[in-house]
């Protein structure tokens, strides 16, 4: 006995372009002009050629129309993991400029592993996407050969630097992480530790320790070394806790690469009677959901990744169209969320006065932030 499944499969194989126009007593052309989501057919018509496909069961051969028009209507889009706020923010941009347009995803996790993504670029061209999206700037010298070789569009995303693949679009962290040591330094922080992944490790990451760094040595300061690498998790976060207690001269503030280990560090303090900041001040970044949510609030760095993926999308769309994009790098900015996890210390100057960013400007909030600082380059070629 047959199934209905399987007749329907039979249908969608056999029923042609041929059959609907019979069908509806047009021509073969009307049917693909309806399909393809032309103009020129009339209101009458379109919804009877509907009606035909629908009874038919016609389903368009895609990856035949994609040959015969070198195009496939699909993105690949490549992020290190599925379960993140962040990537989820990205995703959700880049899916909407492109749905807009008739262009779905493909979304490939790599785990942070550079291997796993050339993987996976090797195994997405095979399937003949329309562009890339690709999350940062690491990569091994064959993904960055594969896909210079396919001349397809390629968008890297989430940081900033000088030699892309094709184009790139999003914020500096070197400068982010520099910023925020500055800032927070003027409200009289002295004892910083830096907390940084041990795991996972990506040029995001490496580059706000590379900012947090620079900060330290142009502000002079006597760190002794005071770099904790730690796995990013809440776990990770409660290590740097229990170390920076440890030493025989306690820190006062942990500078965390993530909010992620900034919360787990938040938890720990309570976990221990550990008063935030009144013992130790806590800072995060990335401006997760929990860290305006959280007791004390989280002071972070915020990015708006959502328009991040939007930009990303309409530089691929135009790439795509064959069009020549203004610019080939796109600062979306970022913002620094100043709350009470980072309450200045006795002889600092009081949170919310204002405080000067290099390359910045300063701006005062009414969302409960006592100040945000804002870095934004003009885009370039």
């Amino acid at each position: 006995m047959v199934s209905v499944q399987q007749m329907t499969k039979e249908r969608w194989v056999n029923v042609t372009i041929a059959d609907v126009a019979r069908r509806a007593n047009v021509g073969a052309g009307t049917v693909s002009r309806v399909l393809n989501g032309s103009k020129n057919v009339s209101r009458e018509t379109r919804e009877k050629v509907e009606a035909c496909i629908r009874e038919l069961g016609y389903m368009p051969n895609l990856v035949a129309r994609g040959l015969a028009a070198n195009r496939t209507g699909m993105i690949s889009a490549i992020i290190p993991a599925i379960g993140y706020t962040q990537h989820a923010e990205v995703m959700q941009g880049l899916g909407d400029v492109l749905h807009e347009n008739g262009i779905q995803i493909m979304i490939g996790h790599c785990g942070y592993s550079p291997e796993r993504e050339e993987q996976i670029v090797a195994n997405f061209l095979e399937r003949r996407p329309d562009a890339f999206y690709l999350t940062g700037g690491w990569h091994t010298p064959q993904t960055r050969q594969l896909l210079q070789a396919s001349g397809l569009p390629v968008v890297e995303g989430a940081n900033l630097f000088d030699d892309p693949i094709d184009s790139v679009v999003g914020y500096d962290n070197f400068e982010a992480g520099r910023q925020i040591a500055h800032l927070l330094y003027s409200r009289g922080h002295r004892r910083m530790a830096i907390v940084t992944s041990s795991r996972d490790p990506n040029d995001r990451i490496a580059d706000r320790l590379r900012g947090y760094l620079a900060a330290v040595r142009e502000l002079e300061i006597d760190m002794d070394e005071l770099v904790f690498s730690c796995e990013n998790s809440f776990l990770g976060g409660a290590e740097a806790v229990d170390r920076a207690t440890g030493l025989s001269n306690p820190v006062d503030l942990l500078l965390c690469s993530t909010d992620v280990m900034a919360v787990g560090a938040v938890f720990q303090c309570h976990r221990r009677g550990l008063s935030v900041p009144g013992q130790l001040a806590i800072c995060g970044f990335d401006d997760l959901p929990i860290a305006r949510s959280l007791t004390p609030a989280l002071t972070t760095v915020s990015v708006d990744r959502v328009e991040m993926g939007r930009r990303a999308g309409q530089l691929l769309l135009q790439r795509i169209a064959g069009e020549t994009a203004p610019h080939k790098r796109i600062d979306v900015g970022f913002v620094i969320c100043e709350r009470e996890s980072t309450y200045a210390p006795v002889g600092g100057t009081e949170v919310g006065e204002p405080f000067t960013p290099m390359n910045g400007e300063f701006h005062r909030t009414e969302a409960g932030d006592r100040q945000t600082v804002r870095m934004l380059e003009e885009p370039r070629d």
